[in-house]
């Protein structure tokens, strides 16, 4: 789920900001937007040996090595068994 939410302040420095918000299970999660480089599509990762449950691997990001994390194990929202919804990560 990807929703900007904007939130309006009285006090100018906080005026018109807009969040990403997401799920993580039954919890409700924003980012400030301004924080987001930005937003891709699942791809196939490299695998990295003996990483921590919620680190899936790398891509190949215009030449930069980027890490890809499991938020929903990382926050202990599932378990890495329960991950069924892509399975090239299972």
């Amino acid at each position: 789920m990807e929703t900007t939410i904007k939130a309006q302040h009285n006090d100018p420095a906080h005026a018109k900001r807009e969040y990403l918000a997401f799920a993580l299970g039954a919890e409700h999660y924003a980012v400030d937007l301004l924080q987001v480089q930005e937003i891709r599509g699942y791809e196939t990762v490299t695998r990295i040996a003996n990483a921590p449950a919620h680190i899936l691997g790398v891509i190949n990001l215009r030449g930069r090595i980027v890490p890809i994390l499991d938020l929903r194990i990382r926050a202990r929202v599932v378990q890495r068994a329960d991950r069924g919804d892509h399975p090239e990560r299972a």
